[in-house]
């Protein structure tokens, strides 16, 4: 299921000792050679869970730890893309030919995390096995304790990002999180149920030196805590079930106060609306806010200057068996926060964005309007799935970009053959999006930033697959994109970066059973 000279192996074992406990432990592992030049990546990811319940059902525990470290290599995307791409000269249809715009830069990711949540309580119903509609009184507990560290190496200095205070290259920086809550939660079958908790937040975002540039002193760390309450109700009255949620923050200056409220109502049994708001704010992410590199223009320090990010969503839903599903959704942002360039018409001619990046901040408003439709249809053994997105951006200035139009369609065949020993199914999907100025790709900090120098999309994707399943093992098959080679060579993930070429991908899953 990779492109070249790469192999991907996902295998978990999982132990029932008993009805009340469960181990399991899994491993995945990646790796992969692009078709273009300096663009190997590979990953491990370990994970294992446990899950207990006591005998009589009062105390219950659930825990987990996962590792992972993923590594890729980054060329800074094709350099002449209009000559050796675009034009479909046959001479770089071995696209390990294409100029890249270097190939001595990677970034790596090492993550881990540790989770525990249990929960003792003190007075519970037995005769009750709906958990929603049973009476009982507990005390709970949730620990995470995550780590992050992100690298960026190059072998030397390259203008592509600017000028380097040294040479090569070597960017590092480093998070540690640590979360604990205390709850209570009660629950009465006419009451409904009530969750009130207090947490502790601790975060320590760090690189390894301070630097003093031109606009001033950069410090290496961002290191605090924060403390909020909070309260979740759930109630169920006939048809109408209740969800509401807050938070509220008492100390500290990273988060921010969440309110989530919800409500829906299942009309019949085909026949289901609900509706949701949300509000929330927070200061941006950590790399928003600080960051070092050995490249000069990637140093900023924006705590004092960045206000807190204000989110505000209303959404709609109806979920039917004979109309389809379709949700709207709009979404009111303020101090939206971004990445976008500083550089002048002759400086992108000269491909030197990425050298003059730079963290914003939108001062007005950006609202945001979603609109989504499913449908499936279907004729004896054959369905067509259909998916159809609408969005519009409301902005006084460009710096949320998204196509207006998406849509996702498979006509597939579906049915048990070889006298029901095997289920077969085999189609085709349909993907589109209308052309819109795309998000660019910055290598060095893995993020993307907004341009709107380069309109892209508008292009089909066409895959075929087949699945077939034999018991409990499963093979598919996809041939992905395959009308690359007679659409056009106008089909882009990211500006500088073509989306994959025809490729097929083939696998084979495998459960067994003690």
């Amino acid at each position: 299921t990779t492109f070249e000279q790469g192999q991907l192996l996902d295998a978990m074992l999982t132990f029932n000792t008993s009805r009340r406990f469960n181990l399991s432990i899994g491993y995945k592992g990646f790796r992969s050679l692009g078709k273009y030049q300096w663009s190997q990546v590979k990953s491990g990811n370990f994970k294992s869970s446990a899950n207990y319940v006591t005998k009589n059902g009062r105390y219950r525990l659930r825990a987990h730890w996962t590792s992972q470290e993923i590594e890729g290599e980054e060329n800074g995307g094709i350099s002449n893309k209009e000559l050796q791409f675009e034009s479909k000269d046959p001479d770089f249809k071995d696209r390990s030919r294409i100029d890249v715009f270097f190939t001595d830069a990677q970034n790596i990711l090492i993550g881990k995390r540790y989770y525990l949540e249990h929960q003792y309580r003190l007075i519970k119903n037995e005769t009750d096995s709906a958990s929603s509609k049973s009476n009982y009184l507990g005390f709970g507990h949730t620990f995470t304790y995550e780590s992050k560290n992100y690298k960026f190496q190059q072998d030397a200095e390259n203008e592509f990002f600017g000028d380097a205070l040294v040479s090569p290259i070597s960017d590092r920086a480093n998070l540690k999180t640590m979360y604990n809550e205390i709850n209570a939660e009660f629950s009465n079958r006419t009451l409904g149920v009530l969750k009130a908790s207090v947490n502790l937040y601790n975060y320590n975002y760090f690189f390894n030196s301070t630097i003093t540039t031109d606009e001033g002193f950069i410090p290496n760390r961002l290191k605090g805590a924060e403390v909020a309450i909070g309260a979740k109700y759930k109630k169920q009255i006939g048809g109408f079930m209740l969800h509401g949620g807050i938070a509220y923050n008492i100390s500290g200056e990273l988060t921010g106060n969440i309110i989530d409220v919800a409500a829906s109502y299942q009309i019949n049994e085909k026949n289901k609306i609900s509706a949701s708001l949300h509000s929330s704010s927070r200061l941006p992410n950590f790399n928003f806010l600080l960051y070092q590199s050995d490249y000069e223009n990637y140093n900023w320090y924006n705590t004092q200057s960045f206000e807190k990010e204000r989110l505000s969503s209303l959404q709609f839903n109806l979920e039917s068996q004979v109309w389809g599903n379709i949700s709207a959704k709009y979404t009111t942002t303020d101090n939206y926060t971004y990445f976008a360039s500083l550089a002048n018409d002759e400086q992108a001619d000269a491909n030197l964005e990425n050298a003059y990046i730079k963290p914003f901040q939108e001062t007005n408003s950006v609202n945001y309007l979603k609109v989504k439709y499913f449908k499936e249809f279907k004729f004896g053994d054959w369905a067509l799935s259909n998916t159809i997105m609408y969005q519009n951006v409301t902005q006084d200035n460009e710096v949320l970009n998204l196509p207006a139009f998406v849509t996702r369609n498979t006509l597939y065949f579906s049915k048990h053959v070889f006298k029901k020993a095997m289920f077969l199914q085999t189609g085709i999907t349909f993907k589109y999006f209308s052309s819109y100025n795309m998000d660019a790709y910055n290598p060095l900090l893995a993020e993307f930033y907004t341009q709107n120098g380069e309109e892209l999309g508008a292009f089909p994707l066409l895959d075929f697959f087949i699945n077939a399943k034999v018991k409990t093992a499963r093979i598919y098959l996809k041939a992905e994109h395959f009308n690359s080679s007679f659409t056009g060579n106008n089909f882009y993930a990211a500006p500088d970066y073509p989306y994959r070429d025809f490729v097929i991908r083939f696998g084979l899953v495998w459960n067994f059973f003690y």
